[in-house]
């Protein structure tokens, strides 16, 4: 009797391993074949940015009335300014545009000088707010990504605290000119985690200003702006 009953429990036990065998081993196959969900990639790199900025003239030319006031010197101060750039999936991430606002400081300075057609001086402080579109090539690396860009724009240049002089035309007063501006960029982006990078750039921007001085017809006091720019700041891709 417990020799039958043993055989019956054994046959049932083999039938039960037959039946769940194949179940069990699809559910193991299923589960390690099935590769975790992938993030979808992204169509867009966007970045948005904050800097600090160095002014470093190169060509201080000033004139007044078509006449050039000798010996100016252009001096700069710590400006700042803010970039937003992106870069599409059909450029492969590779070109894109930017589109950034920056302020700079200064002064404008040339000696008093007398001869016979009259004096001559300039005194004033700049203040220079530009907007520029730029087109940008990177290189799209996950940790270093050194770009290069050209672009224009508009820059307000805005004279204050002024004592410009040259024969019987001068400017006393507070003045600003809206102006054409363009620039040529370069710079490195480095990523300190995946939600943050530093960047240093350098720029070559060129302007001219032009304002109506005090003298009859109000002939114009312009300055070529020639200048290089240093910068470095923070930033954080979206």
């Amino acid at each position: 009797m417990a020799r039958r009953l043993l055989c019956r429990m054994v046959v049932f036990s083999l039938l039960v391993m037959m039946w769940s065998g194949p179940s069990l081993a699809q559910v193991t196959s299923d589960s390690s074949a099935s590769p975790p969900p992938e993030q979808p990639e992204k169509k867009v790199d966007v970045f948005l940015s904050g800097h600090l900025s160095g002014l470093f003239p190169q060509n201080e030319d000033l004139s007044v009335g078509g006449t050039r006031i000798p010996d100016t010197r252009v001096r700069g101060t710590i400006g700042a300014g803010i970039k937003f750039d992106v870069y599409p999936w059909f450029t492969k991430k590779i070109l894109g545009a930017e589109i950034e606002t920056f302020g700079l400081g200064g002064s404008v300075k040339a000696p008093r000088t007398t001869s016979g057609s009259g004096t001559t001086q300039a005194q004033g402080s700049l203040i220079s707010i530009s907007t520029m579109y730029n087109l940008m090539v990177r290189y799209p690396g996950e940790t270093i990504q050194p770009y290069l860009g050209v672009g224009g724009g508009t820059s307000t240049g805005i004279l204050h605290h002024v004592n410009i002089t040259s024969g019987n035309v001068g400017l006393t007063d507070t003045s600003g000119d809206f102006a054409f501006a363009y620039q040529f960029l370069g710079g490195v982006r480095m990523f300190v985690t995946n939600k943050l990078f530093l960047f240093g750039e350098y720029k070559y921007f060129v302007t001219k200003y032009g304002w109506d001085s005090e003298g009859a017809g109000h002939p114009k006091v312009k300055l070529d702006v020639q200048t290089q720019i240093v910068s470095g700041g923070i930033g954080w891709p979206f």
